[in-house]
């Protein structure tokens, strides 16, 4: 079959499949650093496809790519591609900038290219702040979308020519990439609906005489790498000896699909933590049946701030995190969701929190907290049970459910728990509230998991609380 040339310019769009637009809205940004990156293997797969065809084209890349596969940006250049940046603005200007150039820095030492080009694949709604600055670092366009364009154009940051493009996301050519649950319907059919079209589409796309880079639309050329400046390196402060020590529990059942990204987060957060306090971590696998355990001894056995802890039943969340509690001697126990719906950076502030208080909350139903994905009767049910904790204690704390959580272990460690599931977490709170101990709450935002399936069952949940409260109402809990 014959085509018309089409003059654009191919574009492809080499960031992460969770770099989706479509999941920008369902997926925070904190979830990245423990998805599994898989850019390599689509960009592989696109590279196959320009070959055959003899195509040429802009690829837009990201830091994190140059800095793990460099050997597969400079076979980009060496087929005569483009590279160029792939980006993603930040809270502020001063992290996205200093960003930016750490991952120029990168990409540039991988190529001996200097980059001209960079794509956010967000649309923005109108031109961006940045455009400026890119400039001033010797930039020569910014191919970002604009919400509302019928068509993709890409104008100079300094100047009147312009460049129609065709851009490809390279993730829709990866068909094995990670299954993520919690998200709305529609938003995770148009993610992975748009993988079986992928190659099919692309291929079209090559055919139809689609091709080019976009600086050489626009009358570049390549030149050498220039010397721009980069960020200064962040220094990490290494733990010392008389630094507070910081335990967290982490409990876990059937949790084998996301004990890789688990092991990803927990070092995040060590990192993280690392001027404040000695992280260690206790996983406590509560009688799971597949293959969490054996997971947990691949990526924890060997580490030397780890605790493995084994039920050969499972007992429920509140007993494991009671067998954490006993499997460590710090000061400060944090408990830790396994399916990570809360953000353990959160971390940072609730133990600055826990100077003064004994269990230190994290809160979704705090005026500054809030929620992201989580079905309606699970907000409905939980939130009419704190209200009644509340009102029966006469205590201002908000959230009496939560997991997530830090403990001076030495007010908790011995308390009596009659409810060893999820509702020892509500009965933990009752017990230190009426022996005097101080609670204080930190807003957080509570999010559905992204992996696995919740252990809750629902029922059984409603009437233990109906009896919990019974028990409160008549201080039979104490």
């Amino acid at each position: 079959m014959s085509h018309d040339r089409d003059p654009a310019a191919l574009a492809i769009d080499a960031s992460e499949w969770f770099h989706d637009p479509g999941l920008r809205e369902h997926v925070s940004v904190r979830h990245w650093r423990r998805l599994q990156a898989r850019s390599e293997l689509a960009v592989g797969a696109a590279l196959a496809m320009c070959a055959r065809a003899g195509v040429r084209a802009t690829w837009f890349v990201t830091g994190d790519l140059a800095r793990r596969s460099p050997g597969l940006l400079r076979e980009l250049v060496a087929a005569g591609h483009e590279v160029a940046l792939a980006a993603l603005p930040m809270a502020d200007r001063d992290r996205t900038t200093s960003a930016w150039l750490q991952d120029i820095a990168a990409i540039e030492g991988a190529t001996g290219v200097a980059l001209r080009g960079l794509r956010s694949p967000w649309p923005l709604p109108a031109k961006a702040w940045w455009s400026e600055w890119l400039a001033s670092v010797g930039f020569v366009y910014d191919a970002t979308p604009i919400a509302g364009w019928p068509t993709e154009r890409v104008q100079e940051l300094r100047g009147e020519r312009q460049a129609a493009l065709r851009t490809f996301a390279a993730w829709q050519l990866d068909r094995d990439q990670p299954r993520l649950v919690g998200l709305p319907r529609q938003a995770f059919a148009a993610h992975y609906d748009q993988m079986a079209h992928g190659e099919r589409v692309l291929a079209q796309w090559l055919a139809s005489g689609v091709g080019g880079t976009l600086l050489q639309q626009l009358g570049g050329a390549r030149s050498p790498a220039p010397v721009r400046a980069s960020a200064a390196a962040a220094t990490r402060q290494l733990p010392s000896a008389k630094m507070p020590r910081l335990a967290i529990v982490v409990p876990l059942k059937n949790e084998e699909s996301g004990i890789e990204s688990l092991a990803c987060e927990l070092d995040a957060v060590t990192a993280h933590l690392a001027d404040l306090v000695a992280c260690e971590f206790v996983l406590v696998d509560d009688g799971s049946s597949d293959r969490t355990w054996a997971l947990l001894r691949q990526h924890f056995a060997q580490r030397a701030n780890a605790t493995l802890v084994q039920h050969d039943q499972n007992r429920g969340v509140a007993a494991a995190i009671a067998s954490g509690l006993h499997a460590t001697d710090a000061e400060l126990v944090a408990s830790i969701d396994g399916d990570l719906s809360y953000d353990p950076m959160e971390l940072r502030a609730m133990v600055a929190l826990a100077a003064s208080a004994d269990v230190v909350t994290a809160s979704p139903y705090h005026r500054l907290g809030g929620v992201k994905n989580v079905p309606g009767w699970r907000l409905l049910l939980s939130r009419t049970l704190s209200a009644a904790y509340r009102v029966l204690l006469g205590s201002p704390v908000r959230t009496w459910t939560s997991c997530f959580r830090v403990y001076r272990r030495a007010f908790v460690v011995d308390l009596p728990l009659t409810n060893p599931g999820f509702l020892g977490t509500a009965e933990l709170l009752v017990r230190v509230l009426r022996r005097g101990g101080r609670v204080a709450e930190h807003p957080c935002v509570l999010e559905a998991r992204l992996f696995g399936v919740s252990k809750m069952r629902v029922l059984r949940t409603i009437l233990g609380h109906v009896r919990l409260l019974w028990l409160v109402a008549w201080r039979r809990v104490r």
